[in-house]
């Protein structure tokens, strides 16, 4: 199976609605695409600091199942914004 690699990479900032845990921790739940479209979060496999291939300050990177697939979210705390990353 081949893969993939994408060479010029975009970013797309979402609104997100996330529960924050009382233990600690920030778990999204959901987010607004930018064509309205709402995708739920189905589970949150893993939560890690990674750099992003875009523009971005010490994201936290969340590995997601979105309608069925692995895909990542990221958090920029020092923004308190949420993001993908696209191939263009």
């Amino acid at each position: 199976m081949r893969k993939l690699i994408c060479v010029n990479v975009g970013k797309i900032n979402l609104t997100v609605t996330a529960e924050f845990q009382k233990e600690g921790g920030v778990k999204p739940l959901s987010f607004v695409w930018e064509d309205g479209r709402i995708f739920d979060v189905e589970s949150v496999e893993k939560v890690e600091r990674a750099p992003a291939r875009v523009d971005a300050l010490l994201p936290i990177r969340y590995t997601c199942f979105i309608k069925g697939k692995r895909k990542y979210l990221y958090f920029e705390p020092k923004k308190l914004s949420w993001f993908v990353e696209i191939c263009n």
